[in-house]
């Protein structure tokens, strides 16, 4: 008697090119969730005087109560709200350059709140900035900050120390008491008396510097938040591995050791130390340097 054939299941026989790609998307899709994050970002208009270093204050307007405000960071493919909470009586705005939405969004009186919603589809370094006129008053008075849009698989280069520099001006002398307030006609004719980082006078001083360590990649998010001036961006002893203009990974150029930033623009550096020291950056504008756009990278084992 004969016995009946057996069927056997089709047999799928990966090669080993096939194992590797699916174990990359299986890596990729546990390092970079599928589905896009909500953000909600309040931020509040204050107006008083914020220390800015050298014995002086600013007489300042600010988000959440800094110069500059709050970094803002989502993902590419972020579904973003903002909100803008203005107790102060005076008409303020909040744009962001990540959004690509009509421009009447991003305006509003004290009667009138301010809120929007974008996609932050396109990676970058963007300005978030006043939009109340004169929008150069605002934005020189201290109504500005950065957001971050990292690219949907993160960066090319992988993990990194990550270090966030805004660059802005001040207009104005301090007073007999140390107080400084705005000078619009040097706004205008763009006349800043300091140009700081991250909002004070050699804020990264010998005393103070940003630590970092030998042998890894460093990653600097920058800002250029003016309102007037470019800034060139230099690290002595260093060459830039990477400049992202704007901050997308699909802006890059490789080996430069300077890189102009306009103002309202951005750019991200990436570059490895090997030898401990200190490292000087600096905008190279030497008026800029001088007026306290300087500072030091403090690099250890």
């Amino acid at each position: 008697m004969q016995k009946a054939a057996v069927k056997m299941k089709p047999r799928i026989v990966f090669s080993q090119a096939m194992r590797i790609a699916l174990a990359a998307l299986v890596g990729l899709a546990s390092v970079h969730p599928a589905f896009a994050a909500t953000h909600n970002f309040t931020l509040t208009v204050g107006k008083g005087q914020i220390d800015i270093g050298g014995g002086m204050k600013y007489a300042a307007w600010t988000y959440n109560g800094a110069v500059p405000g709050p970094v803002l960071r989502v993902r590419q493919g972020d579904t973003v709200n903002i909100k803008l909470d203005n107790p102060t009586g005076d008409a303020h705005g909040i744009f962001v350059g990540a959004a690509q939405i009509a421009p009447h969004h991003f305006g509003g009186d004290p009667l009138t709140p301010v809120s929007y919603s974008f996609k932050a589809d396109v990676p970058g370094v963007f300005a978030y900035h006043c939009t109340a006129i004169p929008v150069l008053d605002h934005i020189a008075g201290g109504m500005y900050g950065m957001m971050i849009v990292e690219p949907r698989n993160g960066w090319p280069s992988g993990p990194a120390q990550e270090v966030t520099l805004v660059q802005g001006e001040f207009y104005g002398l301090p007073n007999a008491s140390g107080l400084i307030n705005g000078d619009h006609a040097k706004m205008v004719a763009a006349l800043p008396d300091f140009v700081v980082f991250n909002g004070k006078l050699n804020n990264y001083s010998l005393d103070h510097p940003i630590p970092l360590k030998t042998h890894k990649l460093v990653r600097i998010f920058f800002l250029n938040a003016g309102p007037n001036l470019n800034s060139t961006f230099d690290i002595e002893g260093v060459i830039f591995k990477n400049v992202y203009a704007g901050g997308n990974p699909a802006n890059v150029t490789h080996g430069l050791d300077t890189y102009t930033v306009g103002p309202g623009a951005s750019a991200v550096f990436e570059f490895q130390v090997d030898e401990p020291g200190n490292y000087p950056f600096a905008d190279s504008s030497r008026a800029a340097a001088y007026k306290g756009a300087l500072g030091i990278f403090s690099v250890k084992p």
